[in-house]
């Protein structure tokens, strides 16, 4: 991939051009990326990078059904399931599998913008994302709505790469494609991960945990997240932070010491170890703290409680742009 689209001779040269610019994006916001840092969701956003390139793999498909099947209606496929799925890479799936079904899509598609003529007419599904008033529409339609959505998913994608490691578009073409390291352009060279992504907990006590649940849920005007014998949590804004409660006869060691902020971590194992190998001393064993977390407590060397989580990755759920799927 240049970092611009050649000169085009017509209509068709220009779609199949800057349709195979957009597609290249997503491979190169994947460069460089292990399988765990394609499944998380570090910003505001709920989607990862590998979501990203499975939805977009998806649209691709459905939309290339579209125009194969003109002018005839497409075959309808997958049901809600299916729909969420798309969005799903969890941190033991195949990178490779991801990226070799994509190819196989993105060619597909180049593939059928030089086949298919442009005007050749589209019907509109039966789908309350689209217009009533629009019996068809034609190839040259689905192609350059093609574009929006990859374009539109690129930049999204583009957002949630520079929060996993500060990585840029450019930067990562000229890492990729090896282009010599300008001025204005370093190429992308992976560096160690940070100890830690930020704080994902918050940990507070109540000799009365009831009452608390009750004031905190006021304050918060929601109710918790999730609600065990011991303790109450809440996901509290944009980047799902945690606010947590727990009942102080679960907890007697923290009467005096307040809050514990628990800062996410890859592996608490290798983290604990790490901290305790620089003076640390053990205050809580990893353990399951719910929802599929695994946390641990530290006295660092100064008498501050410091708290470890590793959450899992979760399959992502909730409201997804419905157009974006058909």
């Amino acid at each position: 991939m240049a970092l611009h689209v050649p000169p085009v001779a017509d209509e068709t040269d220009a779609v199949h051009a800057f349709l195979a610019q957009a597609q290249d994006a997503f491979r190169a916001l994947l460069h460089g990326l292990t399988p765990r840092q394609a499944s998380i969701a570090p910003s505001a956003s709920s989607l990862s990078l590998g979501g990203l390139v499975k939805h977009v793999t998806a649209v691709q498909r459905s939309w290339l059904a579209s125009a194969e099947a003109a002018p005839d209606l497409a075959p309808e496929s997958g049901g809600a399931d299916d729909y969420f799925e798309g969005f799903t890479f969890r941190e033991t799936d195949s990178l490779e599998d991801l990226l070799a079904t994509y190819d196989e899509v993105c060619a597909s598609v180049l593939d059928a913008v030089g086949r298919i003529d442009l005007d050749t007419r589209v019907p509109v599904p039966d789908a309350p994302w689209f217009p009533k008033d629009v019996e068809a529409w034609n190839v040259r339609w689905v192609w350059w709505h093609l574009m929006e959505e990859l374009a539109r998913h690129a930049g999204h994608g583009d957002i949630v790469r520079e929060t996993v490691d500060g990585a840029t578009m450019y930067s990562l073409v000229a890492a990729r494609d090896g282009l010599p390291d300008l001025p204005w352009l370093p190429a992308w060279k992976p560096v160690d991960p940070p100890f830690t992504s930020g704080v994902a907990t918050v940990r507070l006590h109540a000799a009365d945990l009831r009452t608390a649940r009750t004031w905190y849920a006021d304050l918060l005007r929601a109710d918790p997240s999730f609600v065990h014998d011991d303790h109450v949590e809440w996901r509290v804004g944009a980047h799902d932070h945690g606010l947590q409660i727990r009942d102080l006869t679960h907890a007697p060691g923290h009467a005096q010491e307040g809050a514990v902020a628990y800062w996410q971590v890859a592996d608490v194992d290798a983290a604990r170890a790490d901290l305790r190998a620089r003076g640390a001393s053990s205050h809580e064993d990893v353990r399951d703290v719910g929802a599929g977390s695994r946390g641990a407590v530290v006295i660092d060397p100064f008498g501050n409680a410091l708290g470890i989580v590793q959450r899992p990755t979760l399959p992502t759920s909730g409201t997804h742009d419905s157009g974006a799927a058909a």
